[in-house]
């Protein structure tokens, strides 16, 4: 089981133990879906169909009808799984005071959340189209990312800037995904490449 599965389950079985009494069985229910869903991500499926989940997870198309509005509900569901699991990675303090070593160690957060949701992240980019609470979920992702820039780096390089938008670009999940998935780099190589590519940028904008 990788890391990033365990962190995943111990937020479903987190999810799960909070049941109780009349709640349980339906919670179970609404849980044994999003975990198809899930699984159906992990395992490459595009977009999956509410039949395929509705097969994965051993339940008629009508159960997941009466436990989700639709799909968007069901997605809803993940990205708040997603959120408990990764969020304290991101929200973390920092070890330095320094903004360089911040960026440098936000860097490192990024590629190490990019490693563990990407199959999500590629999943639901594709998807988003033709979902409205995707389209605004990675709308609201954008927004956090330049946030968290922003809070670290200093205003000349704030992502209102020529330099502060290459640097949200080169930090970003696409880019991560060029680097680690096309061109075949290792983690820990990719992590290093996109330290060199923000470190290029700020070095230029003090020229």
């Amino acid at each position: 089981m990788s890391q990033a599965t365990t962190v995943i389950d111990n937020v479903l079985n987190a999810e799960e133990a909070s049941s109780d009494g009349r709640r349980a069985r339906s919670q179970a229910s609404r849980l044994k879906i999003v975990q198809a869903l899930m699984d159906l991500i992990e395992a490459g499926e595009a977009n999956p169909s509410t039949a395929n989940i509705a097969k994965q997870a051993g339940v008629g198309l009508r159960s997941i009808f009466r436990h989700f509005e639709d799909k968007d509900a069901i997605y809803r569901e993940v990205d708040s799984i997603l959120m408990k699991a990764y969020s304290p990675v991101m929200d973390a303090p920092y070890k330095s005071d320094a903004w360089r070593d911040r960026l440098s160690e936000m860097i490192e957060r990024r590629c190490e959340v990019s490693e563990a949701t990407a199959p999500y992240r590629v999943t639901t980019n594709a998807a988003r189209r033709q979902s409205k609470f995707l389209k605004e979920n990675y709308l609201r992702l954008h927004e956090a990312e330049k946030a968290r820039l922003n809070a670290i780096l200093p205003s000349e390089l704030h992502t209102d800037t020529a330099a502060g938008r290459a640097i949200l670009v080169t930090t970003s999940f696409d880019t991560w995904r060029l680097l680690r998935q096309d061109e075949r780099l290792s983690a820990g190589a990719t992590v290093d490449a996109v330290k060199r590519l923000v470190q290029d940028i700020v070095e230029r904008s003090a020229e």
